[in-house]
């Protein structure tokens, strides 16, 4: 199976596997991954698994997390909102 062409950042080991799937451990690869381990621990403090972290809304991620600002709107806008787009359906 080819791997779908997304600009969402996807490390290999996350191709198999929907968001909705991943597992809280699963989502703070992907934040580690992604070149935010220091933030990635907020997400495992919150118990965040992929179905949650589809469901955040921006204030959530700038407010909810208890990080820094400048990395939160950095995850929100490249990472969850991009990952909302591709896998949520409306």
């Amino acid at each position: 199976a080819s791997p779908i062409a997304s600009s969402v950042y996807e490390p290999e080991s996350f191709s198999v596997l929907s968001p909705t799937d991943w597992s809280v451990s699963d989502v703070v690869r992907y934040f580690t991954a992604a070149g935010f381990p220091e933030q990635a621990a907020a997400f495992r403090s919150q118990e965040i698994d992929g179905r949650s972290l589809l469901l955040m809304r921006r204030n959530d991620v700038l407010t909810g997390l208890s990080i820094k600002l400048g990395p939160a709107l950095k995850i929100y806008e490249h990472h969850v909102k991009e990952l909302q787009k591709t896998h949520n359906r409306k």
